[in-house]
């Protein structure tokens, strides 16, 4: 198995891309820790991984702190010796009571809360002697948005701030023997998308994939085929392979 002994933190890894790649690593060998704000059901996650075979426990996050993803990072090398691998994979909505415009947020869970992660991960790594990041963009990381207001603008821009925070990163850090590559998603199923799109199996969702979205392939992405991604560029067979965003997308960019 392509990591064998090593040590995953995956942040965000209750459900969708987070869950996915847990699951991946774990299948190719890594103990995985999966952490979220959902502590509830990464434990259930974890539990699940644990039953079918994998190595895999579980620690609360709040992705938007610095403090608590710092010391999910020393738990993580505390317990288990060191940090292998580290994918940042939180996401959301801004929480019931939150009083800021939701740029704030968006740029709070998905470009600072990867960059607290990168900060304190990249230290533990090279302590170890290496390591693998790998962030999670969005196909909305190289191209526009479509927002209603410059408030929903957030998004997007996270989603390009993290592309150029993994690029600078593997300059940085590449002579550490720590690589960092950014995996842009394009339409997957996933628990956030369906509150937006509804069921993928759907007729109108089906109908919105391939007559308004016009996805080549035609169809919704599985969170597991990012999830092996994920795996991979982790692994060794991607040791030549940092700096760059690959894009998964079902042909989407290509037009």
């Amino acid at each position: 198995m392509k990591l064998g002994g090593k040590v995953a933190l995956i942040i965000g890894a209750a459900s969708g891309i987070g869950r996915a790649s847990a699951e991946a690593c774990a299948a190719e060998g890594a103990l995985v820790v999966l952490a979220d704000l959902d502590e509830t059901t990464a434990k259930e996650t974890a539990a699940a991984i644990s039953s079918g075979g994998g190595s895999a426990s579980s620690v609360r996050v709040d992705a938007t702190d610095e403090e608590s993803v710092r010391q999910a990072i020393q738990n993580t090398v505390s317990e288990h010796g060191k940090l292998d691998i580290l994918v940042n994979s939180a996401g959301g909505s801004p929480p019931s009571g939150y009083t800021l415009e939701p740029w704030h947020f968006m740029l709070d869970i998905y470009l600072k809360g990867p960059y607290y992660a990168c900060k304190h991960g990249v230290a533990a790594m090279e302590r170890s002697g290496g390591g693998a990041i790998v962030n999670i963009s969005s196909i909305a990381g190289v191209t526009g948005s479509v927002a209603q207001s410059v408030d929903g603008t957030g998004y997007a821009s996270a989603k390009h701030g993290i592309i150029g925070l993994t690029r600078t990163i593997a300059l940085v850090y590449a002579n550490k023997n720590i690589r960092a590559n950014v995996i842009c998603p394009g339409y997957i199923d996933t628990p956030m998308t369906r509150k937006s799109f509804g069921d993928p199996d759907s007729a109108s969702s089906q109908a919105h994939i391939k007559e308004t979205l016009r996805v080549p392939m035609g169809r919704w992405g599985a969170a597991s085929e990012i999830g092996t991604v994920v795996a991979f560029l982790a692994s060794d067979e991607a040791s030549f392979i940092t700096g760059q965003p690959i894009i998964v997308d079902g042909g989407f960019m290509a037009r």
